[in-house]
């Protein structure tokens, strides 16, 4: 199993999002065409492109495919009253939309090999 990952899980009143380097997103076989445009991208104030995993789909995926190659993910909770920084940062213009059988299989695959327990 390789290094455990450790990230932020960001909410505000309506919402969640995972912040997860771009770099850590490749390391795990995924690009930004392989997620939602309901994620976020941009380059954090320590100058590092990173993408905001909206909590709907995209972390589904992004922990599946952690699990798959064998990296652990672990992430704190930040909380945020109101609405966040997040949502005025660029969607994710690479990203698609996902048909309700994808989500379905993705979620499928998800409790199948034990990605939330």
């Amino acid at each position: 199993m390789g290094k455990e990952m450790n990230y932020i899980f960001h909410h505000d009143d309506g919402h969640g999002w995972l912040e997860v380097p771009l770099a850590d997103l490749m390391n795990v076989g995924l690009t930004l065409s392989k997620i939602s445009t309901y994620s976020y991208a941009t380059v954090n104030a320590a100058y590092v492109p990173t993408v905001y995993l909206e909590e709907d789909i995209d972390v589904a995926i992004f922990m599946l495919a952690a699990k798959r190659a064998g990296k652990p993910v672990k992430w704190k909770h930040k909380d945020v009253a109101g609405s966040s920084v997040i949502r005025s940062y660029p969607r994710n213009t690479k990203g698609r939309r996902f048909e309700l059988v994808e989500m379905r299989a993705i979620f499928e695959a998800c409790e199948e090999e034990g990605v939330f327990a």
